[in-house]
């Protein structure tokens, strides 16, 4: 299975290796984009993960989605 294009060497080895990071596993090349779509900043801490990346109402780098009752 071929991963995404890597910038630094040119071929398609670029892999995710956790929520938001993704590594080349040719040359090492890491590239990391921050929580809130790009935006940066400190969520809420996620309950399921500890990470503080829940905008939204939804965990950033786990994916986990947060409902709550209507009243």
């Amino acid at each position: 299975m071929a991963g995404k294009l890597c910038p630094n060497c040119g071929e398609l080895t670029l892999f995710k290796t956790s929520g938001t990071t993704r590594t080349c596993s040719k040359c090492g090349f890491t590239a990391t984009t921050p929580p809130n779509n790009g935006k940066g900043g400190r969520g809420k801490k996620c309950v399921n993960c500890g990470q503080f990346t829940v905008f939204d109402n939804k965990c950033s780098n786990c994916g986990t989605v947060y409902k709550y009752p209507k009243n």
